[in-house]
């Protein structure tokens, strides 16, 4: 047979491996970031208002991080790494930059 010939190999794809890690639809970080800072708002304030603050609070941010998850599931890493890369990619060039000069 011809190397032209062959069969072509498939490779099963599964989806667990594929898909965006999520809680409650929010990124894995984000979320039990906010929930430990509301649980520990909860907690060490022993007061009622500390309380409807935090689930306030929680139910606010779970829903943002949530909205912010469904437009792009690696938002934050995305833009953490964006502001670590802002100083090395600048959006424009000066007219003494040295790549301008060959152009």
């Amino acid at each position: 047979m011809r190397e032209s010939e062959q069969p072509y190999q498939s490779i099963p794809l599964y989806r667990a491996l594929n898909r965006p890690l999520l809680i409650m639809g929010g990124e894995r970080h984000l979320s039990l970031m906010l929930m430990i800072i509301c649980g520990i708002f909860i907690v060490s304030l022993p007061h009622f208002w500390s309380l409807i603050i935090g689930i306030i609070l929680w139910v606010t941010g779970q829903t943002l991080i949530s909205e912010a998850a469904r437009h792009d599931p690696q938002l934050s890493r995305i833009t953490l790494r964006h502001l670590r890369y802002q100083k090395h990619y600048l959006a424009h060039t000066d007219p003494f930059s040295y790549t301008s000069r060959w152009l």
